[in-house]
């Protein structure tokens, strides 16, 4: 029997036990027989969402025990590694480096015992997260995409594929910010988590999608938790950690208990995930308690980690391996709902001077089935089909809900995104919403169906429109299809998502009768509707004249110390109507601190001047300066503004071209 693993009770006496490395008690250490391998990244430096640039290196641990032998597998010098995956035989591992003096960072592979070094791709881009597919395939993210994410402006990988060889390399998400992590679920489709950044929506779910990159669909998450490092168990849960930040992957490891559904939206009674480690923030530094990263499975219900002791900053932190084990209580049916738990936390291994991430078992596993691959590159597009726009349950995302009968939604919006590319200047809007182009439009049938076709491989989102065309359910998050595809999973716009199937209300949609609205467009016919081209002359025309601020003077007479009067010249400022100036000079504002207009500023949806927007940009129904052109909401008993028999009065093409534009997300340029 080899001395094994410290078997710690409670996260306290963790806490007190293991600072550094430390051991435990002897009364706390239990013998348990292992002679299985990890295999590890140390690195120097912390790390965050597998970005990280530090000088580190590949280490095996065997057996799996305090007292196992550490071996470095690689031994680079001045080499940035990180993303371990062992192969399905248990005698290879992937894994991504940046060599000192290469310009990127590359997926290699080298076997189990540290021989066979080889290099799998190469070229353009920073390659990461490399996986085996069950077809023989590698799949892995890049940025040689060559776009930038939505939020930092930083070059965004995207998932790619290619063969064995890292020949045929094939991109296979079209998100507009970064994909991470994927991992090859035991149905054989790809869990991964999304950077999802729509606006002011900026969250980070996991996803879902085939091999080819054809299905891709929200798979778990609700607003406001975000899931990192996921990875399934044995049972089909998927183990990961939640966090509440954006760009943090450190925090509590939770339980994704995906029978439940896909937690969108989700209760807070634990129905859908359990969180493991309470006492463990969700929200960043400073780590009281302590925080987490990368839980991997090392057989039945006995897991490794990374863990920090706790840290005032993420300066201070020292990621450590340690093992666990869970608990199920309850028999996860519905009568009978289960509960996870942590049952033991053991201090495997850590060295002070470096932070050691990413350990999985080298040892053989199952192969999940082939999903065969149906993308037809001859095509130039896709289709997509919605069941039914009104089947909508609740308005948990904060948007309305649309009344079968009551309300009107006769066609939708479908606006494509317009990546960011290097170089390009941050002065393209003063609020959170990037660039997006109006694509065109598609007819709803009277039970709700739509059905069109658009271009392949392109990041799209739909808007359903009211009577007056203003936005009344935007989607906030890009779909795509790939060449050929038929997408046809959309049964609602945030239709009941609990456990099973999402519940559809129209099984035979009219619109999949029909032939498909054909909006296969190519960007030249994309309509870009910006402040700099199109609003500007419009404002400039009809109501600078009017909102600006007036400086007028009067004398009164006024008397000094003798009591003789004088006369004084008495100045005052006159703010704009609705303290809205639309000036053209240049102010600094928005996001990006960029030079704006005046004028832009105050009807992005990021004022100047007022204390609430004018604008709601992608919500036209939200948004005054819409309900003031058309003579709605507040303005519907005094009439539209400007006024339709005056000098200023708007034509019915500028209405269109405000309103739109505002759905599009209120972009300068």
């Amino acid at each position: 029997m080899r001395r094994g693993i410290l078997l710690l009770p409670t996260l306290a006496i963790l806490l007190s036990a293991c600072r550094n490395g430390g051991s435990a008690p002897d009364d706390l250490i239990v013998t348990q027989e292992t002679t299985e391998a990890i295999v590890f990244v140390k690195t120097t430096a912390e790390e965050t969402l597998n970005r990280s640039w530090a000088a580190s290196n590949l280490y095996t641990l065997a057996p799996i025990a305090p007292d196992g032998v550490v071996k470095p597998l690689t031994n680079f010098t001045g080499a940035s590694i990180s993303d371990p995956c062992v192969s399905y035989d248990g005698e290879r591992i992937l894994f991504s480096m940046r060599q000192s003096g290469d310009p990127y960072r590359n997926i290699w592979e080298i076997g189990a015992d540290g021989t066979g070094l080889r290099q799998v791709t190469s070229g353009d881009g920073h390659d990461f997260d490399p996986i085996y597919l069950p077809s023989g395939q590698i799949l892995f993210t890049s940025s040689r995409g060559n776009e930038m994410d939505e939020y930092n402006h930083s070059p965004a990988e995207h998932m790619h594929v290619c063969n064995a060889d890292g020949t045929g390399i094939e991109r296979i998400s079209f998100n507009q910010s970064d994909d991470f992590d994927p991992v090859v679920l035991p149905t054989g489709r790809i869990a991964y988590t999304r950077w999802d950044h729509f606006g002011t929506f900026n969250r980070f779910p996991l996803f879902a999608t085939n091999p080819d990159g054809t299905g891709t669909f929200h798979s778990f998450g609700p607003h406001g938790r975000n899931f990192f490092h996921a990875y399934p168990m044995s049972d089909g849960r998927l183990i990961a950690i939640e966090s509440t930040m954006v760009n943090e992957d450190a925090g509590p490891i939770a339980v994704l208990k995906t029978e439940a559904g896909p937690a969108d939206p989700a209760p807070a009674d634990g129905t859908h995930w359990d969180v493991l480690t309470a006492n463990v923030n969700n929200n960043g530094a400073p780590w009281a308690y302590g925080a987490f990263k990368y839980p991997h499975p090392l057989g039945e219900r006995n897991f490794v980690a990374s863990y920090t002791l706790p840290a005032a900053d993420d300066a201070e932190v020292d990621y450590g391996l340690y093992t666990f084990s869970l608990r199920q209580d309850g028999a996860g049916s519905p009568e009978d709902p289960a509960t996870l738990s942590i049952i033991d936390l053991t201090f495997l291994y850590n060295d002070p001077l470096t932070n050691e991430y990413d350990a999985q078992l080298i040892a053989p596993r199952s192969i999940p089935p082939v999903i065969e691959r149906t993308v037809d590159l001859r095509a130039s597009s896709g289709t997509f089909l919605a069941q039914d726009v009104f089947n909508r349950t609740g308005a948990a995302d904060g948007q309305e809900m649309p009344r079968r009968g009551i309300d009107t939604i006769d066609r939708i919006a479908v606006i494509a995104a317009r990546p960011t590319r290097p170089g390009e200047r941050n002065e393209f809007s003063a609020n959170d919403f990037e660039k997006r182009a109006l694509i065109g439009f598609a007819p709803v049938q009277p039970d709700g169906s739509v059905m069109f076709d658009v271009p392949a491989d392109t990041p799209i989102s739909f808007a359903t429109l009211d009577e007056h065309d203003r936005g009344f359910v935007v989607k906030r998050t890009h779909l795509y299809v790939r060449p050929g595809e038929k997408f046809l999973k959309c049964v609602g716009c945030h239709e009941g998502r609990t456990s099973g199937e999402p519940l559809a209300t129209n099984l035979a949609p009219m619109a999949a009768e029909l032939p498909a609205t054909d909006l296969n467009l190519p960007e030249s016919q994309w309509r870009i509707i910006n402040y700099e081209t199109d609003i500007a002359p419009i404002v400039e025309a009809k109501c600078a004249d009017c909102h600006i601020e007036r400086i007028t003077t009067r004398n009164e007479v006024a008397m000094d110390d003798q009591g003789v009067p004088f006369t004084i010249a008495v100045t005052e400022t006159i703010p704009a109507p609705g303290d809205l100036p639309l000036t053209s000079e240049l102010i600094e504002g928005g996001e990006m601190m960029a030079e704006f207009p005046r004028a832009y500023v105050n009807l992005s949806g990021e004022p100047e001047e007022r204390a609430a927007n004018v604008v709601r940009p992608a919500f036209p129904r939200r948004s005054l300066l819409v309900d003031a052109i058309l003579g709605l909401g507040a303005h519907e008993s005094t009439g539209a503004h400007p006024d339709p028999a005056g000098p200023y009065a708007l034509t019915d093409e500028e209405k269109e071209t405000i309103n739109f534009w505002v759905l599009l997300g209120a972009q300068y340029k």
